[in-house]
């Protein structure tokens, strides 16, 4: 619940500032799909567990998103590239130890969460304002 928290106040931040509208609607709709998946796929690996087929259904979603996104936005910075490089590359390790536990509520699997947590917010700080 605290991502879901952080990511509101940033977006009516964004909102607020206007740093959103330099993006094309598209491109706005498409960053708000990977948040939203996002979360969904947080509380769904969290709830129902790592291994859960419900947890890889929300991956595969949050992925296909991310790739929309990709092609709906205009070319990366140099900074969010190497954030979304981190960002996969950290996902890919939360995944992997978050299998391996078995476990959401292991301890080694949380870390790997909280970690990829804040990662998101990285990319989300470098990729979705202007």
């Amino acid at each position: 619940m605290k991502l879901a928290t952080v990511s509101a106040v940033l977006s009516a931040l964004l909102l607020c500032s206007g740093a959103a509208s330099a993006a094309t609607p598209a491109c706005q709709s498409a960053r708000i799909q990977v948040e939203v998946s996002h979360i969904q796929r947080v509380q769904a690996c969290t709830l129902q567990g790592p291994n859960s087929p419900i947890c890889q259904q929300h991956q595969q979603v949050e992925n296909i998103y991310w790739q929309m996104m990709d092609a709906q936005c205009p070319a990366p910075t140099s900074q969010c590239s190497i954030n979304r490089q981190m960002y996969n590359i950290v996902s890919q390790q939360r995944a992997m130890k978050c299998q391996q536990a078995g476990s959401s509520t292991d301890p080694i699997c949380r870390a790997a969460m909280q970690q990829e947590d804040v990662s998101f917010l990285q990319v989300k700080m470098s990729c979705f304002l202007p």
